[in-house]
C-alpha cells in the first residue's frame, strides 16, 4: 500500500468520524524530542518524512507537512511522488499549522490530546471544536514498547546525590511555590531524579514513566516488572495507573510544566501551578562528579574519533561509502570499555548530502565516496557510563575550492569566537549566540538552526534549558541564564544546497572567570578533545588571537589523548595537533 492509498483510508475514517482535518504531531505523551518507534509509527505510516519537529495535517483534499529550516532541502526530496506539500516553519510569510487550521476553518479537528501541549490545545480551541482523536488503529502493525530491564545508576562512582536527596530538593522548591504536589512527565528529568536509566528510546538511556512527588512521598509510574531494585524514597506504581491516580488528587495544587506535560493529563488537574520543573535547572548544572566523569568520557570518545581520522588518512581512495564510515566509527567507539551506544544517529554526509543538516545514511540508503568527493561532514556522539558526547568535524577528502576554504574558515572563526568569549552573570544563550553568528552575518550568511544545545549526563543529548539561539523558538525550552556547570555544544556551519555542507562542533563547560566590582564574569572551558582539519583553513582570515586559540586547543587535545595511545597512533596525534602559523 503506497502513501496515497493510506491517505485515502485515513480520509475515509475521518469522514466517518465527522472531522474536516486530522493533525498528527511528532512526539509521545512525554514530549520527547525523538519518540520511541511505537509513538512515531502513525506519522511515518501516513507521511514519508523521517525528520523531527514535524506537523502533518490531512484534510479532504490536502496533505501538508511543516518542519523547520534544517529540513528545507531534505523534506521536499522525501515527499517527491506524493501529494504532500512542504511548508517551512518560522519562515516569514508562512502560516504555522495552527494559523493555517484557523484561516481555513478546518473544524471539527481531530488530534491526540496525549501528544498535544495544553497551550497548543487552547490555541486550537479558540477557533473551533477540537476532538481527542487517534487513528493509530488503522496501522496494520506497530512496534512494541521496550520491556527490557531498567538499570540502577545510583553508584557513587557516577553520582554525587541519591534519588532521595534530589527529590527532597524538588520538594523544597515546591513549597516555595505553594505546591502540594509536582507532576513530572519529561523522561530525562525522571531518569535524573531517580538515578535510573533504560533504553526505551533509541540512543537515549531513558524509560517511559511518570513521577508524582508530594510533600511526603514520591510515586514512579512504570512497568514494575522492569525494576529489580528499589529506589530510595520512591514507590512504584503501574504506568497505566497515572490517570486514575491523578484524578483522585486533582484538587491538590500541583506544580506542572505546561510545556512538558500533555494536554490530557494537564486538564485533569483542577489547580495546576504552571512552572518549569525544578529538576530542569538542577540537571543542567552538572555536579563535580558528573563533570569529572564527562571529561573522562570525552577523552574516551576522542580516542575513537582519532582512530577514525587515522582510518580516513590510511584508506584514501578506498573509503567506499557513508555507511561504511558509520560502521567503522561505531567499531572504534565500541573498543572503549565504558561505551553504551551512540547518543544519536550518526550523520556521515558527503557532498550535497552534507548540505542537508540532519541527513543521515542508513544500511539501505547512502552515497558512495570516490575521487570526486570533496568533504565528509561527521556529526556523531556516544553514550558512555561516564557521560554523553556530541562532536562534529568536517574532513577534506578532495581538493577544496577557494569558496569551500573561505566557508570552512568562517565556521572555524565562529566556533572560536564563542568558545573564547567572556560574559557577565545574567547572560542567556540569546545574548551569547551573537558571538558566534556575527561572523556569518557580516557576510550576510546564516545557518538555519541554533548555534548549540545543552547536553545531558548519560541522558538526552539535547538537554534544556541552556542553549545558544539568537531568538526564542516555540517548542525549544532554551533561553535560561547561564551558570557554572552547564555544558553546551557549539556547532555553527555553512550549508549550500547541491554543493556541500560544513559544520564544526565542540562541547563547552561554563566556568567562573573573574569577580570584581562590576559583577561575576564567566567563560567557557572546551571539553571536546578531537583535532580539527587545518588543511582547509585560510589563515589570512584568522586573527592572531584565533590562531593562538586553535594552537592552545590542539595542545590540550594532545595532553588529553596522548596517555591513551602509543606508537603510530601517538605519532598521528602529534601530527594532527602540531601548531599552525601564517
Amino acid at each position: 500500500m503506497n502513501y496515497e492509498e493510506r491517505l485515502m483510508t485515513l480520509r475515509k475514517a475521518m469522514k466517518q468520524a465527522g472531522l474536516r482535518a486530522y493533525l498528527i504531531l511528532t512526539g509521545d505523551p512525554h514530549h520527547s524530542e525523538e519518540p520511541a518507534a511505537y509513538y512515531a509509527a502513525e506519522r511515518r505510516y501516513f507521511c514519508p518524512f523521517t525528520g523531527d519537529n514535524a506537523y502533518v495535517l490531512i484534510t479532504e483534499h490536502e496533505a501538508l507537512l511543516w518542519s523547520d529550516g534544517r529540513f528545507a532541502v531534505s523534506a521536499p526530496e522525501e515527499l517527491k511522488g506524493t501529494s504532500y506539500r512542504f511548508i517551512e516553519l518560522y519562515r516569514p510569510g508562512n502560516l504555522d499549522p495552527y494559523a493555517y487550521i484557523k484561516e481555513h476553518q478546518l473544524y471539527p479537528l481531530g488530534t491526540d490530546f496525549s501528544i498535544l501541549s495544553p497551550e497548543d490545545l487552547e490555541i486550537l480551541e479558540k477557533a473551533g471544536e477540537v476532538r481527542d482523536t487517534s487513528f493509530a488503529s488503522l496501522l496494520p502493525t506497530r512496534p512494541a514498547l521496550s520491556k527490557d530491564p531498567l538499570w540502577d545508576f545510583s553508584d557513587a562512582r557516577y553520582q554525587d546525590h541519591t534519588a532521595r536527596e534530589k527529590i527532597e530538593r524538588v520538594r523544597q522548591a515546591m513549597q516555595v511555590l505553594g505546591a502540594g504536589a509536582h507532576l513530572l512527565t519529561s523522561l530525562d528529568d525522571i531518569a535524573y531524579l531517580t538515578n535510573v536509566r533504560g533504553n526505551d528510546i533509541v540512543d537515549t538511556p531513558v524509560f517511559y514513566a511518570y513521577l508524582y512527588i508530594d510533600l511526603t512521598g514520591a510515586f514512579l509510574f512504570v512497568d514494575p516488572t522492569r525494576l529489580s531494585f528499589e529506589i530510595p524514597g520512591v514507590q512504584v506504581e503501574p504506568y497505566e495507573d497515572i490517570v486514575p491516580f491523578l484524578s483522585d488528587r486533582a484538587s491538590i495544587p500541583t506544580l506542572v510544566d505546561p510545556k512538558e506535560c500533555n494536554a490530557k493529563l494537564y486538564r485533569i488537574l483542577r489547580h495546576p501551578i504552571p512552572g518549569a520543573a525544578p529538576s530542569r535547572l538542577m540537571k543542567a548544572v552538572k555536579s563535580p562528579k558528573e563533570i569529572e566523569n564527562i571529561k573522562a568520557a570525552q577523552a574516551e570518545d576522542g580516542v575513537a574519533l582519532l582512530k577514525f581520522m587515522d582510518y580516513l588518512d590510511t584508506h584514501q581512495g578506498n573509503l567506499q561509502d557513508e555507511w561504511n564510515l558509520v560502521e567503522r566509527l561505531h567499531a572504534f567507539r565500541a573498543e572503549g570499555k565504558h561505551f553504551i551506544g551512540e547518543s544519536f544517529t550518526t550523520i556521515a554526509a558527503v557532498g550535497p548530502n552534507a548540505a542537508m543538516m540532519h541527513y543521515a545514511p542508513s544500511e539501505d540508503t547512502y552515497s558512495s565516496i570516490d575521487g570526486n568527493t570533496l568533504e565528509l561532514l561527521l556529526d556523531s556522539g556516544g553514550q558512555y557510563l561516564a557521560g554523553t558526547t556530541d562532536t562534529t568535524r568536517t574532513f577534506l577528502l578532495g581538493k577544496p575550492t577557494s569558496e569551500f576554504i573561505h566557508d570552512y574558515t568562517l565556521t572555524m572563526k565562529s566556533l572560536i569566537d564563542l568558545s573564547s568569549c567572556v560574559f557577565l552573570e545574567g547572560s542567556t544563550g540569546v545574548t551569547i549566540d551573537m558571538m558566534a553568528r556575527q561572523v556569518m552575518w557580516k557576510e550576510h550568511m546564516d545557518y538555519k538552526c541554533g548555534t548549540g544545545h545543552g547536553i545531558g549526563y548519560v541522558n538526552v543529548v539535547h538537554e534544556g534549558p541552556n542553549g545558544f539561539r539568537y531568538r526564542l523558538v516555540k517548542g525549544k525550552n532554551e533561553g535560561c541564564v547561564y551558570a557554572p556547570g552547564m555544558i553546551t555544544s557549539i556547532e555553527p556551519g555553512v550549508y549550500k544546497a547541491g554543493k556541500y555542507g560544513i559544520r564544526l562542533e565542540n562541547n563547552i563547560l561554563c566556568v567562573p572567570d573573574v569577580s570584581n566590582a562590576d559583577g561575576n564574569f564567566y567563560r567557557f572551558e572546551t571539553i571536546t578533545y578531537v583535532p580539527f582539519e587545518t588543511k582547509a583553513l585560510d589563515l589570512s582570515l584568522l586573527t592572531d588571537e584565533e590562531i593562538a586559540w586553535l594552537n592552545t586547543y590542539h595542545q590540550l587535545v594532545y595532553e588529553k589523548l596522548s596517555p591513551w595511545v602509543d606508537g603510530e597512533m601517538l605519532a598521528f596525534l602529534s601530527e594532527k595537533t602540531k601548531p599552525i602559523a601564517r
